[in-house]
């Protein structure tokens, strides 16, 4: 299927009408009409939607169970491990979410470039930020009359700032990220004097040393 609306994608195929203007830009087959060609890619775009949120839900889960466990680790060098999976954990976190976006924009703009053949009024992908603003304030002015002024002019200013939900995703691994890079460092030394490695370090250094005067020998 994914091939399919891939290969009719990559196609021009049209007839000209008297007018001169391409009728079914997109369409390389006379049993497959634009309207489906939107729908399919509409579907695919919202269920790459839905796989950034299940990724993302995994990884908020796996990373909170890892707090947990950093937080009640009895040892040092537990702790460390912990925090250094979640560093790593976190990090294909953030590369997850870019990936996600970045698929999800691209179908948004090929539905875009859709609409603007086939339904140049609809301004629904194929539209501005105006017009954007302008639809969610009549929505929220056709809110039922429960809201006071107050309440519908303070939602209005706030959701004209239009929050993007998937940076503000993206931006909570990144702060999971820089607080796994905290505990690493904080715990990398308590590690080095609660165990054996401080030992063992200090005999690597000195046998490098060692190798170091014998080649300048």
């Amino acid at each position: 299927m994914i091939n399919a609306i891939l290969k009719m994608m990559s196609c021009s195929v049209g007839t000209s009408t008297k007018d001169g203007n391409l009728q079914n830009r997109y369409t390389i087959a006379p049993t497959i009409e634009d309207k489906d060609i939107y729908k399919y890619v509409l579907d695919t775009r919202n269920f790459e939607i839905s796989l950034f949120w299940q990724r993302s839900n995994y990884f908020l889960v796996l990373n909170t169970a890892l707090a947990v466990g950093f937080f009640k680790a009895d040892k040092d060098l537990y702790a460390f491990v912990l925090a250094l999976i979640g560093f790593v954990t976190s990090l294909l976190w953030y590369r997850v979410n870019l990936g996600s976006k970045y698929w999800q924009s691209r179908w948004e703009q090929k539905l875009a470039m859709i609409e603007r053949e086939i339904a140049p009024e609809l301004k629904c992908f194929d539209t501005t930020r105006a017009i954007t603003d302008q639809d969610v304030r009549e929505s929220i002015a056709s809110a039922p009359e429960s809201k006071s002024k107050l309440q519908k002019r303070f939602e209005s200013v706030m959701l004209e700032k239009k929050p993007s939900v998937s940076y503000n995703m993206t931006l909570l691994s990144v702060w999971f990220m820089l607080g796994w890079t905290v505990l690493v460092i904080a715990r990398i030394g308590d590690v080095f004097k609660s165990s054996n490695l401080q030992s063992i370090w200090l005999r690597l250094v000195a046998t490098g040393d060692w190798i170091h005067q014998l080649l300048h020998y």
